[in-house]
């Protein structure tokens, strides 16, 4: 049986590799690998290129809305926004009785083109005021009910480990 990775949580991925990429001074493939090793441990492997595809478009769009200092918060307001609601202003059980919201599912539903998509809701949702910036401080590792989000938070992103 296949496992795939969440929907939610391969977009929130990307957001945060998204503003890995603006804020650190390492390539894009070096970024986008990191983040495709440690969800691999996971679930079925999901191609670097598909984490490389999100950043070069979101960040295309950043760039036409003149976004500059404000794009990593906004990609990191779009990570937390994935990982904390369902929907606007419904939270999300990362534990429930039969499971985490972080188990494997059944089908792909997820795409780098989903989640650009995902993205610029978010943007519209958020100059429309529906929707919430990241707090101060927040990040993949303040989410302690999720294995996942731990490992990725805690990621290498030095090039060394993927030659």
């Amino acid at each position: 049986m296949t496992s795939f990775c969440p929907k939610w949580l391969f977009e929130a991925a990307c957001g945060a590799a998204a503003a890995d990429f603006l804020s650190h001074s390492v390539d894009l493939d070096t970024v986008a690998s990191s983040y495709s090793k440690v969800l691999e441990e996971f679930y079925h492997p999901i191609s670097p290129n598909q984490f490389g595809e999100f950043i070069g478009s979101a960040l295309q769009f950043l760039d036409e809305l003149n976004a500059g200092e404000a794009a990593a918060p906004m990609l990191i307001g779009f990570s937390y926004n994935r990982i904390s609601f369902e929907a606007p202003n419904k939270p999300r059980k990362m534990r429930g009785l039969l499971g985490s919201s972080d188990d494997p599912e059944k089908n792909c539903e997820y795409s780098a083109v989903v989640a650009l998509k995902s993205f610029k809701a978010y943007i519209y949702s958020l100059r429309n005021n529906v929707v919430e910036m990241a707090p101060d401080g927040w990040s993949l590792g303040k989410v302690d009910e999720s294995e996942v989000l731990q490992k990725l938070s805690k990621r290498s992103l030095s090039p060394l480990d993927f030659l």
